[in-house]
């Protein structure tokens, strides 16, 4: 009896070895695992950037396994009541008076309200004009911005409004700079044509730019425009980006962060694919789209219906979970050994050797 369950043993090794070995590297259901937002947003609440953690939680809402977990529901409004309170609102506008930054829309208004009119470039060009003649550092970026502002601000009126475009998008490139989230190429693309305006007063060249910014400020927001705005290498990125949010809108920012910008990089290859599986794939993180990417659309959702499949498997999906855990820490190696090593104990060495002697 002792020598059947020694030998059932082995070869439940052998199976259960051999199975997960296949699993693992035909569908490495291992990498796929759906992301917990809760920890990521509790951390943004512990540093106060509330804005970030709200929109950061929002967006996972929409999955069944964060929208029926009673701990998301509640973060979610305790984010909600903090930002809808008076004194915060207060403070955030404030804050965008004083600093001329905020991570709020209300102080995000604040701040470019005076930017959007002539009185905010002329303001700026004499605060800096007076850092030069004490010998003090210039800020040659907002020097410029308020240099287009101004050229933009004579163009509209002479061409009846058609370069309000470029005057809005100073406001917001200097929210931007003063939120330290204008890009180092775009810092020196500004300086380079800032020094061709003071000498041809054509706005023309830098239109495409700022025609660039509007689209994406209409997609997506101001917040959103600022956030993207920061991630991108060189103006072909920053256009990239405006085709990405007239197809994904409001989900752009964090489709490009839990995508690791495979949104962008692959755009070619995910513009084939359905939204619906794209924002599926976000819920796996950069791994989702690389299975995405690699295995294709039908592949993808067929390894995702199996492991949902397969976690009702045995007590509350006990067994799936069990699997899972063995797929993430035993190596390939492990695994042949193992089989290897059951595969041989099961041999009946001493029949073989009875019949060669």
């Amino acid at each position: 009896m002792l020598k059947l369950f020694y030998r059932l043993f082995l070869l439940f090794i052998f199976i259960v070895s051999a199975t997960v070995l296949y699993q693992k590297n035909v569908y490495a259901y291992h990498t796929l695992t759906h992301i917990d937002p809760l920890p990521h947003t509790q951390a943004l609440i512990d540093e106060e950037k509330y804005v970030d953690a709200y929109a950061y939680l929002d967006y996972f809402m929409q999955f069944d396994y964060v929208k029926q977990n009673p701990k998301a529901h509640a973060l979610l409004t305790n984010i909600q009541n903090k930002r809808q309170s008076l004194r915060y609102q207060s403070e955030k506008i404030a804050q965008g008076i004083s600093t001329g930054t905020s991570d709020e829309l209300s102080g995000q208004m604040a701040a470019i309200g005076s930017d959007f009119f002539v009185i905010g470039d002329i303001r700026d060009l004499a605060l800096e004009g007076t850092h030069y003649f004490k010998h003090e550092e210039v800020d040659p970026v907002l020097v410029s911005l308020s240099t287009i502002g101004l050229v933009a601000s004579a163009s509209t009126l002479f061409t009846l409004g058609s370069s309000a475009v470029v005057k809005s998008g100073v406001s917001v490139l200097k929210l931007a700079h003063k939120s330290k989230r204008i890009p180092a190429w775009l810092n020196s693309y500004l300086i380079r044509e800032a020094k061709q305006l003071r000498q041809s007063k054509d706005i023309s060249s830098i239109k495409p730019l700022f025609s660039t910014l509007d689209t994406i400020h209409k997609e997506v927001g101001l917040q959103d425009t600022l956030k993207l705005l920061s991630k991108t290498q060189n103006f072909k990125e920053l256009k990239g980006v405006s085709k990405l949010t007239k197809r994904y809108g409001s989900e752009t920012v964090p489709l490009l962060k839990l995508s690791n910008k495979q949104i962008l990089t692959q755009q070619k290859v995910l513009n084939k694919v359905n939204k619906k599986t794209i924002v599926l794939a976000s819920t796996y993180g950069s791994n989702g789209f690389v299975h995405l990417i690699k295995g294709g659309e039908k592949n993808f959702i067929k390894t995702t219906k199996r492991m949902k499949a397969y976690s009702k498997v045995g007590y509350k999906g006990k067994i799936w979970n069990v699997f899972m855990w063995l797929m993430k820490h035993l190596n390939n190696m492990t695994l042949i050994f193992l089989m290897s090593v059951s595969a041989l104990l099961l041999v009946p060495f001493r029949k073989f050797k009875r019949k060669t002697t």
